[in-house]
Protein backbone atom coordinates (compact mmCIF):
# COMPACT_ATOMS: atom_id res chain seq x y z
CA UNK A 1 0.00 0.00 0.00
CA UNK A 2 1.39 2.89 -1.06
CA UNK A 3 0.63 6.39 -0.31
CA UNK A 4 1.66 9.80 -0.86
CA UNK A 5 1.01 13.20 1.44
CA UNK A 6 -1.85 14.78 -0.68
CA UNK A 7 -3.58 11.08 -0.83
CA UNK A 8 -3.65 10.18 2.38
CA UNK A 9 -4.12 12.52 5.38
CA UNK A 10 -4.97 10.74 8.36
CA UNK A 11 -5.98 7.03 8.33
CA UNK A 12 -8.63 6.47 11.42
CA UNK A 13 -8.36 2.82 12.95
CA UNK A 14 -11.74 2.03 12.01
CA UNK A 15 -10.18 1.83 8.06
CA UNK A 16 -7.53 0.19 9.33
CA UNK A 17 -8.74 -2.54 10.51
CA UNK A 18 -11.22 -2.72 7.45
CA UNK A 19 -8.42 -2.61 4.86
CA UNK A 20 -6.15 -5.72 7.11
CA UNK A 21 -9.80 -7.46 6.87
CA UNK A 22 -9.59 -6.49 2.99
CA UNK A 23 -5.93 -7.72 2.67
CA UNK A 24 -7.00 -10.89 4.54
CA UNK A 25 -9.68 -11.26 1.98
CA UNK A 26 -7.37 -10.80 -0.89
CA UNK A 27 -5.07 -13.18 0.17
CA UNK A 28 -7.38 -16.05 0.42
CA UNK A 29 -8.43 -14.89 -3.37
CA UNK A 30 -5.54 -15.79 -4.60
CA UNK A 31 -4.55 -18.62 -2.35
CA UNK A 32 -0.81 -17.48 -1.01
CA UNK A 33 0.14 -18.89 2.36
CA UNK A 34 3.18 -18.79 3.15
CA UNK A 35 6.03 -18.69 5.53
CA UNK A 36 9.66 -17.52 4.41
CA UNK A 37 10.74 -18.50 8.12
CA UNK A 38 9.27 -21.94 7.64
CA UNK A 39 10.74 -24.03 4.67
CA UNK A 40 10.79 -27.76 4.67
CA UNK A 41 13.03 -29.86 2.54
CA UNK A 42 11.18 -31.71 -0.13
CA UNK A 43 11.77 -35.29 1.37
CA UNK A 44 10.05 -33.87 4.65
CA UNK A 45 7.35 -32.71 3.03
CA UNK A 46 6.26 -35.48 0.81
CA UNK A 47 6.28 -38.25 3.27
CA UNK A 48 3.49 -39.61 5.23
CA UNK A 49 3.42 -39.88 9.28
CA UNK A 50 2.06 -42.98 11.00
CA UNK A 51 -0.89 -42.28 13.97
CA UNK A 52 1.87 -42.74 16.67
CA UNK A 53 4.21 -40.33 15.53
CA UNK A 54 1.83 -37.38 15.15
CA UNK A 55 0.71 -38.47 18.35
CA UNK A 56 4.61 -37.75 19.72
CA UNK A 57 4.54 -34.46 18.19
CA UNK A 58 5.72 -31.53 19.90
CA UNK A 59 2.58 -28.97 18.98
CA UNK A 60 4.82 -26.17 19.82
CA UNK A 61 7.69 -27.15 17.42
CA UNK A 62 5.83 -27.67 14.66
CA UNK A 63 5.97 -25.90 10.98
CA UNK A 64 3.32 -23.81 10.11
CA UNK A 65 1.50 -25.25 7.38
CA UNK A 66 3.91 -28.14 7.21
CA UNK A 67 2.64 -31.33 6.23
CA UNK A 68 3.82 -33.11 9.67
CA UNK A 69 1.20 -30.16 11.39
CA UNK A 70 -1.86 -30.81 9.20
CA UNK A 71 -1.99 -34.34 9.41
CA UNK A 72 -1.52 -33.79 13.31
CA UNK A 73 -4.04 -31.02 13.43
CA UNK A 74 -6.51 -33.72 11.38
CA UNK A 75 -6.22 -36.22 14.00
CA UNK A 76 -9.05 -33.90 16.42
CA UNK A 77 -11.77 -33.08 13.35
CA UNK A 78 -14.78 -34.77 14.63
CA UNK A 79 -15.14 -37.55 11.85
CA UNK A 80 -12.00 -39.34 13.76
CA UNK A 81 -13.74 -39.41 16.91
CA UNK A 82 -17.13 -39.12 17.32
CA UNK A 83 -18.22 -42.59 17.27
CA UNK A 84 -16.16 -43.48 20.26
CA UNK A 85 -17.44 -40.15 22.00
CA UNK A 86 -20.95 -40.92 20.97
CA UNK A 87 -22.66 -40.75 24.37
CA UNK A 88 -20.96 -37.46 25.14
CA UNK A 89 -21.58 -35.58 21.95
CA UNK A 90 -24.13 -34.41 19.43
CA UNK A 91 -25.67 -36.68 17.39
CA UNK A 92 -23.40 -36.61 14.25
CA UNK A 93 -22.85 -37.91 10.36
CA UNK A 94 -19.98 -37.70 7.92
CA UNK A 95 -19.80 -38.16 4.18
CA UNK A 96 -15.97 -38.11 2.69
CA UNK A 97 -15.45 -35.67 0.38
CA UNK A 98 -13.64 -35.80 -2.96
CA UNK A 99 -11.05 -33.88 -4.92
CA UNK A 100 -12.89 -32.76 -7.29
CA UNK A 101 -15.37 -31.50 -4.58
CA UNK A 102 -12.63 -29.45 -2.38
CA UNK A 103 -11.96 -28.26 -5.63
CA UNK A 104 -15.43 -26.88 -6.77
CA UNK A 105 -15.99 -25.49 -3.07
CA UNK A 106 -13.00 -23.15 -3.56
CA UNK A 107 -14.25 -22.05 -7.37
CA UNK A 108 -17.42 -21.22 -6.01
CA UNK A 109 -15.76 -19.22 -3.21
CA UNK A 110 -13.19 -17.09 -5.49
CA UNK A 111 -16.60 -16.21 -7.98
CA UNK A 112 -19.08 -16.14 -5.35
CA UNK A 113 -17.29 -14.47 -2.60
CA UNK A 114 -14.22 -12.56 -3.74
CA UNK A 115 -16.11 -11.68 -7.71
CA UNK A 116 -13.24 -13.33 -9.66
CA UNK A 117 -14.25 -14.36 -13.26
CA UNK A 118 -14.63 -17.79 -15.07
CA UNK A 119 -13.67 -19.80 -12.20
CA UNK A 120 -16.89 -22.05 -12.03
CA UNK A 121 -16.73 -25.09 -14.57
CA UNK A 122 -19.57 -27.59 -15.74
CA UNK A 123 -17.44 -29.88 -14.01
CA UNK A 124 -17.45 -28.00 -10.50
CA UNK A 125 -21.26 -27.53 -10.53
CA UNK A 126 -21.20 -31.17 -11.19
CA UNK A 127 -19.29 -31.65 -8.47
CA UNK A 128 -21.44 -29.52 -6.29
CA UNK A 129 -24.45 -31.03 -7.20
CA UNK A 130 -22.69 -34.45 -5.78
CA UNK A 131 -21.47 -32.61 -2.81
CA UNK A 132 -25.33 -31.99 -2.06
CA UNK A 133 -26.47 -35.41 -2.67
CA UNK A 134 -24.01 -36.24 0.22
CA UNK A 135 -25.57 -33.68 2.19
CA UNK A 136 -28.88 -34.58 1.86
CA UNK A 137 -28.30 -38.27 2.81
CA UNK A 138 -26.83 -37.12 6.11
CA UNK A 139 -29.55 -35.31 7.16
CA UNK A 140 -31.61 -37.99 6.10
CA UNK A 141 -29.90 -40.25 8.37
CA UNK A 142 -29.93 -37.97 11.01
CA UNK A 143 -33.76 -37.35 11.12
CA UNK A 144 -34.18 -40.92 11.70
CA UNK A 145 -37.74 -41.00 9.84
CA UNK A 146 -38.76 -38.59 12.12
CA UNK A 147 -40.93 -35.50 10.39
CA UNK A 148 -39.99 -32.89 13.14
CA UNK A 149 -35.91 -32.08 13.49
CA UNK A 150 -34.41 -29.09 14.91
CA UNK A 151 -32.03 -28.85 12.48
CA UNK A 152 -28.39 -29.04 11.60
CA UNK A 153 -24.85 -27.71 11.79
CA UNK A 154 -22.28 -28.21 8.99
CA UNK A 155 -19.22 -28.04 9.04
CA UNK A 156 -16.56 -28.97 5.96
CA UNK A 157 -13.00 -30.14 7.40
CA UNK A 158 -11.24 -29.08 10.83
CA UNK A 159 -13.70 -25.84 11.01
CA UNK A 160 -17.43 -24.75 10.99
CA UNK A 161 -18.32 -21.99 8.71
CA UNK A 162 -18.59 -19.70 11.39
CA UNK A 163 -17.74 -16.76 9.44
CA UNK A 164 -19.62 -17.22 6.37
CA UNK A 165 -22.99 -15.58 8.20
CA UNK A 166 -21.11 -12.35 9.22
CA UNK A 167 -21.27 -10.75 5.78
CA UNK A 168 -24.50 -10.85 3.20
CA UNK A 169 -23.62 -12.43 -0.42
CA UNK A 170 -23.04 -10.11 -3.33
CA UNK A 171 -21.81 -12.08 -6.42
CA UNK A 172 -20.64 -10.69 -9.74
CA UNK A 173 -23.98 -9.47 -11.68
CA UNK A 174 -22.45 -12.20 -14.38
CA UNK A 175 -23.17 -14.98 -12.28
CA UNK A 176 -26.06 -17.23 -13.18
CA UNK A 177 -28.81 -17.35 -10.70
CA UNK A 178 -28.37 -20.71 -10.25
CA UNK A 179 -24.71 -20.92 -9.08
CA UNK A 180 -25.11 -17.37 -7.18
CA UNK A 181 -28.30 -18.68 -4.90
CA UNK A 182 -25.58 -21.28 -3.63
CA UNK A 183 -22.33 -18.24 -3.14
CA UNK A 184 -23.56 -17.28 0.70
CA UNK A 185 -26.53 -15.52 2.49
CA UNK A 186 -28.55 -13.13 0.83
CA UNK A 187 -28.66 -9.37 1.94
CA UNK A 188 -32.88 -10.04 2.68
CA UNK A 189 -31.67 -13.06 4.54
CA UNK A 190 -29.90 -10.99 7.34
CA UNK A 191 -32.13 -8.91 7.57
CA UNK A 192 -34.79 -10.75 8.59
CA UNK A 193 -32.81 -12.51 10.96
CA UNK A 194 -31.94 -8.95 12.16
CA UNK A 195 -35.32 -7.47 12.48
CA UNK A 196 -36.32 -11.23 14.39
CA UNK A 197 -33.83 -10.34 16.71
CA UNK A 198 -34.54 -6.91 17.63
CA UNK A 199 -38.55 -8.10 17.87
CA UNK A 200 -37.19 -10.29 20.09
CA UNK A 201 -35.52 -8.05 22.28
CA UNK A 202 -38.53 -5.68 22.28
CA UNK A 203 -40.52 -8.40 23.48
CA UNK A 204 -38.01 -9.07 26.37
CA UNK A 205 -38.05 -5.32 27.44
CA UNK A 206 -41.95 -5.56 27.00
CA UNK A 207 -42.35 -8.45 29.64
CA UNK A 208 -39.91 -7.44 32.07
CA UNK A 209 -37.04 -10.11 30.80
CA UNK A 210 -34.79 -7.80 30.57
CA UNK A 211 -33.65 -4.22 31.78
CA UNK A 212 -33.61 -1.11 29.53
CA UNK A 213 -30.65 1.20 30.35
CA UNK A 214 -31.74 3.84 27.40
CA UNK A 215 -28.43 3.50 25.45
CA UNK A 216 -26.83 1.12 23.07
CA UNK A 217 -23.88 -0.08 24.25
CA UNK A 218 -21.28 -1.82 21.69
CA UNK A 219 -20.90 -4.82 23.46
CA UNK A 220 -25.09 -5.38 23.45
CA UNK A 221 -24.99 -4.72 20.65
CA UNK A 222 -22.01 -6.89 19.42
CA UNK A 223 -23.69 -9.74 21.80
CA UNK A 224 -26.88 -9.51 19.66
CA UNK A 225 -25.11 -9.59 16.51
CA UNK A 226 -22.99 -12.97 17.92
CA UNK A 227 -26.52 -14.29 18.48
CA UNK A 228 -28.07 -13.47 15.08
CA UNK A 229 -24.51 -14.95 13.75
CA UNK A 230 -25.03 -18.26 15.48
CA UNK A 231 -28.94 -18.59 14.28
CA UNK A 232 -28.21 -18.47 10.76
CA UNK A 233 -25.18 -21.27 11.11
CA UNK A 234 -29.15 -23.12 11.74
CA UNK A 235 -29.75 -25.11 8.44
CA UNK A 236 -32.47 -27.33 7.38
CA UNK A 237 -31.92 -28.03 3.60
CA UNK A 238 -28.67 -29.06 1.52
CA UNK A 239 -28.79 -25.76 -0.16
CA UNK A 240 -29.04 -23.26 2.90
CA UNK A 241 -25.57 -25.61 4.17
CA UNK A 242 -24.07 -24.79 0.47
CA UNK A 243 -24.19 -21.27 1.35
CA UNK A 244 -22.02 -21.19 4.30
CA UNK A 245 -19.76 -23.69 2.71
CA UNK A 246 -18.94 -22.31 -0.17
CA UNK A 247 -18.81 -18.76 1.31
CA UNK A 248 -16.66 -19.26 3.98
CA UNK A 249 -13.21 -18.28 4.46
CA UNK A 250 -12.42 -20.49 6.78
CA UNK A 251 -13.41 -23.49 5.14
CA UNK A 252 -11.54 -22.37 2.18
CA UNK A 253 -8.45 -21.57 4.05
CA UNK A 254 -8.45 -25.68 5.08
CA UNK A 255 -9.12 -26.54 1.93
CA UNK A 256 -6.69 -24.90 0.42
CA UNK A 257 -3.87 -25.95 2.77
CA UNK A 258 -5.12 -29.73 2.89
CA UNK A 259 -4.78 -29.50 -1.34
CA UNK A 260 -1.05 -27.80 -0.66
CA UNK A 261 0.08 -31.51 0.48
CA UNK A 262 -1.38 -33.47 -2.83
CA UNK A 263 -3.59 -35.90 -3.29
CA UNK A 264 -1.98 -38.54 -2.03
CA UNK A 265 -3.18 -39.10 1.79
CA UNK A 266 -6.01 -36.65 0.76
CA UNK A 267 -8.59 -36.96 3.55
CA UNK A 268 -11.22 -34.64 4.08
CA UNK A 269 -15.40 -35.07 4.81
CA UNK A 270 -18.89 -32.73 5.19
CA UNK A 271 -19.93 -33.14 8.65
CA UNK A 272 -23.67 -32.75 9.84
CA UNK A 273 -24.44 -32.46 13.46
CA UNK A 274 -27.89 -32.49 14.56
CA UNK A 275 -28.62 -28.95 15.65
CA UNK A 276 -28.92 -28.02 19.19
CA UNK A 277 -31.06 -24.72 20.81
CA UNK A 278 -29.33 -24.80 24.18
CA UNK A 279 -25.91 -23.98 22.23
CA UNK A 280 -24.85 -20.34 22.64
CA UNK A 281 -21.21 -18.57 23.05
CA UNK A 282 -22.19 -18.14 26.77
CA UNK A 283 -22.52 -21.91 27.50
CA UNK A 284 -19.23 -22.42 25.70
CA UNK A 285 -16.16 -23.54 27.53
CA UNK A 286 -12.35 -24.66 26.16
CA UNK A 287 -10.59 -26.66 28.62
CA UNK A 288 -7.32 -28.16 28.76
CA UNK A 289 -6.80 -31.91 29.54
CA UNK A 290 -3.78 -33.74 29.89
CA UNK A 291 -3.30 -37.53 30.57
CA UNK A 292 -7.78 -37.52 30.30
CA UNK A 293 -7.88 -34.90 33.39
CA UNK A 294 -8.42 -31.70 33.06
CA UNK A 295 -6.39 -29.06 34.47
CA UNK A 296 -7.66 -25.60 33.10
CA UNK A 297 -10.96 -24.65 32.37
CA UNK A 298 -11.36 -20.90 30.34
CA UNK A 299 -14.89 -18.88 28.99
CA UNK A 300 -14.88 -19.66 25.47
CA UNK A 301 -15.77 -16.21 24.04
CA UNK A 302 -12.80 -13.59 25.57
CA UNK A 303 -14.79 -10.46 24.81
CA UNK A 304 -17.66 -10.73 26.56
CA UNK A 305 -19.08 -11.40 30.03
CA UNK A 306 -21.80 -13.20 30.93
CA UNK A 307 -23.92 -13.74 34.14
CA UNK A 308 -24.98 -16.88 33.53
CA UNK A 309 -20.76 -17.67 34.12
CA UNK A 310 -19.96 -15.16 36.27
CA UNK A 311 -23.29 -16.61 38.80
CA UNK A 312 -22.97 -20.35 38.48
CA UNK A 313 -19.07 -21.24 38.49
CA UNK A 314 -18.97 -24.01 40.76
CA UNK A 315 -21.80 -25.65 38.36
CA UNK A 316 -20.33 -24.82 35.44
CA UNK A 317 -16.69 -26.61 36.33
CA UNK A 318 -18.32 -29.70 38.13
CA UNK A 319 -20.16 -30.42 35.21
CA UNK A 320 -16.96 -30.55 32.96
CA UNK A 321 -15.06 -32.70 35.17
CA UNK A 322 -17.83 -34.79 36.33
CA UNK A 323 -18.62 -35.27 31.59
CA UNK A 324 -14.99 -35.68 31.03
CA UNK A 325 -14.14 -37.80 33.76
CA UNK A 326 -16.78 -40.21 32.05
CA UNK A 327 -15.35 -39.96 28.74
CA UNK A 328 -11.89 -40.48 30.30
CA UNK A 329 -11.88 -44.32 28.70
CA UNK A 330 -13.35 -43.39 25.21
CA UNK A 331 -10.65 -40.99 25.08
CA UNK A 332 -7.68 -43.35 26.22
CA UNK A 333 -9.23 -45.67 23.38
CA UNK A 334 -8.58 -42.92 20.99
CA UNK A 335 -4.93 -42.40 22.60
CA UNK A 336 -6.02 -38.92 23.95
CA UNK A 337 -5.40 -39.88 27.66
CA UNK A 338 -2.32 -41.31 27.33
CA UNK A 339 0.61 -39.97 30.08
CA UNK A 340 1.99 -37.12 28.01
CA UNK A 341 -0.77 -36.12 25.72
CA UNK A 342 -2.59 -32.88 25.95
CA UNK A 343 -5.67 -31.92 24.07
CA UNK A 344 -8.43 -29.48 24.10
CA UNK A 345 -12.03 -30.32 24.65
CA UNK A 346 -14.74 -27.23 23.66
CA UNK A 347 -17.44 -28.22 26.22
CA UNK A 348 -20.98 -27.16 26.36
CA UNK A 349 -22.47 -26.98 29.80
CA UNK A 350 -26.44 -25.98 30.52
CA UNK A 351 -28.51 -25.27 33.82
CA UNK A 352 -30.27 -28.45 35.16
CA UNK A 353 -33.36 -29.63 34.33
CA UNK A 354 -34.13 -29.54 38.04
CA UNK A 355 -33.02 -27.84 41.07
CA UNK A 356 -31.45 -30.82 42.39
CA UNK A 357 -30.14 -32.49 39.22
CA UNK A 358 -26.71 -32.16 38.43
CA UNK A 359 -25.81 -29.74 35.44
CA UNK A 360 -25.39 -31.64 32.16
CA UNK A 361 -22.31 -31.06 29.66
CA UNK A 362 -21.55 -31.94 26.34
CA UNK A 363 -18.27 -32.68 24.52
CA UNK A 364 -18.77 -30.42 21.41
CA UNK A 365 -15.54 -30.58 19.61
CA UNK A 366 -11.91 -31.92 20.34
CA UNK A 367 -8.91 -28.99 19.11
CA UNK A 368 -5.01 -29.48 19.24
CA UNK A 369 -3.19 -28.77 22.05
CA UNK A 370 -0.94 -25.48 21.50
CA UNK A 371 -0.74 -22.52 19.61
CA UNK A 372 -3.21 -23.95 16.53
CA UNK A 373 -5.60 -23.25 18.70
CA UNK A 374 -6.90 -20.38 20.73
CA UNK A 375 -6.00 -20.48 24.62
CA UNK A 376 -9.36 -17.97 25.27
CA UNK A 377 -8.52 -16.40 28.25
CA UNK A 378 -4.98 -17.58 28.93
CA UNK A 379 -1.70 -17.43 27.15
CA UNK A 380 0.43 -19.95 25.69
CA UNK A 381 3.61 -18.50 26.73
CA UNK A 382 3.02 -17.38 30.05
CA UNK A 383 0.43 -20.03 31.49
CA UNK A 384 2.31 -23.04 29.41
CA UNK A 385 3.37 -24.45 32.93
CA UNK A 386 -0.95 -24.09 34.04
CA UNK A 387 -1.82 -25.53 30.89
CA UNK A 388 0.37 -28.61 30.39
CA UNK A 389 -0.81 -29.13 34.32
CA UNK A 390 2.70 -28.76 36.08
CA UNK A 391 4.33 -31.04 33.31
CA UNK A 392 6.84 -30.77 30.84
CA UNK A 393 5.51 -32.69 28.08
CA UNK A 394 7.41 -31.62 25.26
CA UNK A 395 10.64 -31.30 27.32
CA UNK A 396 10.65 -27.58 26.30
CA UNK A 397 8.74 -25.82 29.85
CA UNK A 398 12.02 -24.42 31.27
CA UNK A 399 13.03 -22.75 27.52
CA UNK A 400 9.67 -21.77 27.64
CA UNK A 401 9.63 -20.00 30.85
CA UNK A 402 13.16 -18.39 29.88
CA UNK A 403 11.79 -16.71 27.53
CA UNK A 404 8.33 -15.73 29.10
CA UNK A 405 8.59 -16.39 32.58
CA UNK A 406 4.72 -17.05 34.29
CA UNK A 407 3.13 -14.41 35.27
CA UNK A 408 4.62 -11.85 32.86
CA UNK A 409 1.97 -11.19 31.27
CA UNK A 410 -0.86 -9.99 33.75
CA UNK A 411 -4.54 -11.06 33.09
CA UNK A 412 -6.65 -8.40 31.63
CA UNK A 413 -8.37 -6.23 34.30
CA UNK A 414 -11.98 -7.54 33.02
CA UNK A 415 -10.99 -11.15 33.67
CA UNK A 416 -11.47 -13.40 36.58
CA UNK A 417 -9.93 -16.64 38.10
CA UNK A 418 -11.53 -18.82 40.59
CA UNK A 419 -9.34 -22.03 42.09
CA UNK A 420 -12.48 -24.89 41.88
CA UNK A 421 -11.89 -28.24 42.84
CA UNK A 422 -8.06 -27.70 41.75
CA UNK A 423 -8.52 -26.43 38.87
CA UNK A 424 -8.20 -22.68 37.51
CA UNK A 425 -11.54 -21.09 35.92
CA UNK A 426 -11.21 -18.01 33.97
CA UNK A 427 -13.70 -16.28 32.80
CA UNK A 428 -15.04 -12.38 32.23
CA UNK A 429 -16.10 -10.44 34.65
CA UNK A 430 -16.86 -7.31 33.00
CA UNK A 431 -17.01 -6.93 28.77
CA UNK A 432 -13.78 -6.69 27.39
CA UNK A 433 -13.25 -3.10 25.98
CA UNK A 434 -15.17 -2.90 22.75
CA UNK A 435 -15.89 0.30 20.62
CA UNK A 436 -18.16 1.09 17.94
CA UNK A 437 -15.26 1.45 15.75
CA UNK A 438 -14.40 -2.29 16.32
CA UNK A 439 -18.29 -3.42 15.59
CA UNK A 440 -18.12 -0.89 12.21
CA UNK A 441 -14.76 -2.95 11.15
CA UNK A 442 -15.81 -6.41 11.55
CA UNK A 443 -19.63 -6.64 11.43
CA UNK A 444 -20.25 -4.07 8.74
CA UNK A 445 -22.79 -5.18 6.93
CA UNK A 446 -24.78 -5.73 10.26
CA UNK A 447 -24.00 -2.55 11.17
CA UNK A 448 -25.52 -1.36 7.90
CA UNK A 449 -28.70 -3.36 7.76
CA UNK A 450 -29.67 -3.83 11.21
CA UNK A 451 -32.98 -2.33 12.60
CA UNK A 452 -32.53 1.15 14.18
CA UNK A 453 -33.92 -0.27 17.30
CA UNK A 454 -30.84 -2.59 18.15
CA UNK A 455 -28.30 0.34 17.78
CA UNK A 456 -29.95 2.79 19.37
CA UNK A 457 -32.66 2.74 21.85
Amino acid sequence: LKCTGSQVNVIRGDCLLRLALCLWQANMSNLIFEDADDILSEEEEEREYSRKELLASNPFALVAWSKRRLRYMALFDVENWFEQLQDFTFPTAVATVTWDEAIAVMHFYQEGTCKHHGKITDDDEQAIAQLRCKIDALFLQLRSGTSEHPGFFVRLGPRSPKDAPMQSSEPHADLPPSRACLCGLSKARLIAALNASAYQLEFEKQSGQSSDSGTADACDVLRCFQDVCLSLLRVTTSAEALQLLLSSSRVMQDISHTRDKGNRGWSMSVVAREWDPDVSLGREFRTFVVAGNVVAISQYDDQLAYPYVVNNTEQIVTAIIDCLRLAKPKLDELSFATANMAIVVDVLVTPAPLPSSPWPAKVIELTPFGPMTGASLFQWNSDRRILQGGKDLFGDLDDCERKCPPGSLSMPSNVDEQIISGIPFRYNLHHKPFDWQHLHAYWEDYVRLAPPSILSK
